[in-house]
């Protein structure tokens, strides 16, 4: 767990693992062209994506 400590407020950073979202869900209308070329994309042409939650 990261922490930070700004003035009187500490701050913890829970690790949540990747999830994994469906191209189309993620970007709507864009086509898959476009954003495949940040977001790589697997064989189910779903993107993963870090998750984590934020503690004060």
């Amino acid at each position: 767990m990261d922490t930070l400590r700004v003035g009187e407020i500490t701050i913890h950073w829970l690790r949540g693992g990747v999830t994994h979202f469906d191209g189309g869900a993620m970007f709507g209308v864009v086509p898959k062209a476009l954003w495949s070329k940040k977001y790589e994309a697997n064989e189910k042409k779903s993107n993963s994506v870090r998750d984590g939650s934020d503690v004060f």
